[in-house]
């Protein structure tokens, strides 16, 4: 079985997959390959305690369709739910970190290095402003309070997204589209080779999404509980 163009980190990695792919389709294979050296960890989006399933779901399946490969889930105030119909299966493609409390998140976002960025009213910096070379968390607030004021205190930077209309502000999970829009789009002008896994991360998930797929994994095999306090 006759494998796509894909540089394997290490021989024995290459073996560990290599002994799963007879087991599934070629047209299978080749898709997994191609997106998984698209994958980022370079941005994240954080639901801060949304409410409403559907805004869960559609963040997270709009993450999967962008490649990043990590949501953050804080549930202090509303538990985690989603709807199936929404997701389309994406969530078993993706990583998910769920907290009880919201300070444990942040600090679990800045062991890894990201820099902590709001959406916020208070301020007129564009998301186009920022520095995006730096590994970023993008937190999205809920539905009827916006980001906690604890997040906000504590939070490294703020923006916008520009609008140009009456209504104040958009559906939060529209929200999250177009901001992994321009996400995207800044990816793409400087390469987005510069912002994807390193092999060893890239083929340590490929070989997770062939477990996932072989074994027909439920969705919470994709699920990491993070607690603290």
């Amino acid at each position: 079985m006759a494998t796509p163009d894909y540089t394997y980190s290490s021989p024995e990695m290459q073996a560990k997959i290599e002994a799963l792919l007879p087991r599934i389709t070629e047209h299978r294979r080749d898709l997994l390959m191609k997106v998984v050296q698209n994958r980022t960890r370079h941005f994240c989006m954080v639901l801060e305690d949304l409410f409403d399933p559907h805004n869960i779901s559609a963040v997270i399946r709009t993450a999967e369709v962008f490649g990043l490969e990590d949501v953050h889930i804080i549930e202090e105030v509303n538990p985690y739910k989603v709807n199936k119909s929404i997701l389309k299966g994406s969530i078993k493609w993706m990583n998910l970190y769920l907290y009880k409390k919201r300070k444990a998140c942040m600090e679990h976002l800045r062991q890894k290095g990201y820099r902590i960025a709001v959406a916020s009213t208070n301020t007129t910096k564009s998301v186009l402003d920022l520095d995006l070379s730096q590994p970023t968390a993008f937190y999205l607030g809920s539905e009827f309070t916006g980001n906690h004021p604890d997040t906000l205190a504590t939070a490294d930077c703020e923006f916008i997204l520009p609008q140009y209309g009456i209504t104040e502000s958009m559906n939060v999970s529209v929200a999250g589209g177009v901001l992994m829009c321009y996400l995207d789009h800044f990816m793409q002008q400087k390469g987005r080779s510069q912002f994807t896994l390193s092999p060893g991360e890239r083929d340590e998930l490929l070989l997770e999404w062939l477990k996932r797929h072989i074994n027909d994994e439920s969705a919470s095999s994709s699920i990491t509980r993070i607690d603290g306090e």
